[in-house]
């Protein structure tokens, strides 16, 4: 059975564009139940799963905030929607995807020794980067925070100011005061 949610693929006669005034909208639960969580764990998407199911999308929100059951058998099928789009992330990553090739007209370009069609295997650097990152993030995180050695906090090296002269003392001070905001400033 082709997923149902899948571009293209018509999976009731509601109108999308169009709110749900069916009589269908507030069905018992029961009805649309397997329906609705199936298209759900299917492809993560509330809106399609409501449509599959014929039921107002609103409705069925009202059911998972009435029903523990309901809302907990939703959050699984939005795990295995998860899931799915992980495993999908992993052969993309893993340049498991084959893309064949053709001429500008159109026409298959054949593999010279074998004579079959010509095809490459593609992945994406940014879905490899992005799995490590989620897999391993004490070493693939972004880093945000800057830290001394040994992550040791940044702490500036204490001055003597004993070494100073009166005037240079002064001149200090005169700069301090200069950098501190007046009453009224809006900073």
């Amino acid at each position: 059975m082709a997923p149902a949610c899948l571009p293209g693929r018509v999976v009731s006669s509601v109108d999308p564009t169009k709110p749900d005034t069916s009589t269908h909208a507030h069905k018992p639960l029961a009805v649309w139940r397997r329906a609705f969580l199936a298209v759900l764990a299917d492809c993560a998407n509330v809106s399609k799963a409501a449509r599959a199911a014929e039921v107002n999308r609103q409705y069925c929100y009202e059911c998972r905030a009435n029903d523990p059951s309901f809302a907990e058998e939703w959050d699984n099928a939005l795990e295995e929607a998860t899931d799915k789009l992980e495993e999908r992330a992993w052969t993309r990553a893993n340049f498991a995807d084959v893309q064949y090739k053709f001429t500008k007209t159109g026409e298959p370009i054949l593999h010279p020794i074998t004579g079959e069609p010509y095809y490459e295997h593609v992945g994406s650097d940014t879905v490899l980067i992005t799995l490590l990152k989620a897999h391993r993030p004490d070493k693939y995180k972004d880093r945000k925070e800057v830290t001394g050695k040994d992550g040791a906090p940044l702490v500036p090296p204490a001055t003597d100011l004993t070494k100073l002269s009166r005037e240079d003392k002064l001149a200090l001070l005169a700069i301090r005061r200069k950098l501190q905001p007046k009453e009224g400033d809006s900073e």
